[in-house]
């Protein structure tokens, strides 16, 4: 089993369905930022075994076989976590996240988290 996490900075629509379509990597409604790209940077700088569960692929990633578009690393961060994670990690990861002021959402709950 996983756990799934969503970030982004700005965008229109209710959360579920905002993750809905990042999953299909439709960012219409979503505003590029550098500040996830920056969160993205430090979130693998930190936590490098994450980039097995990161997506959308990006440059960064420039060892694992590119899927998917390649430009969206500006609209939005997806990860799926282990099942097992810890709560300590995923507290750390959202207190990054809102380190650079970005939205997290749980779509397993339905809720963002801060």
């Amino acid at each position: 089993m996983s756990y799934d996490l969503y970030f982004w900075k700005s965008a229109v629509g209710k959360p579920s369905e905002i993750c809905d379509r990042l999953a299909e990597e439709e960012v219409e409604d979503v505003a590029p930022s550098p500040e996830v790209e920056r969160f993205r940077a430090a979130l693998l700088r930190r936590w490098p075994d994450l980039a097995d569960g990161i997506s959308p692929w990006a440059p960064d990633l420039d060892w694992r076989q590119p899927w998917g578009r390649e430009d969206l690393g500006a609209y939005f961060v997806s990860l799926t976590l282990p099942y097992s994670v810890d709560a300590d990690t995923i507290h750390a990861i959202v207190a990054l996240a809102d380190e650079h002021a970005l939205v997290v959402h749980d779509p397993q709950t339905s809720e963002e988290m801060h």
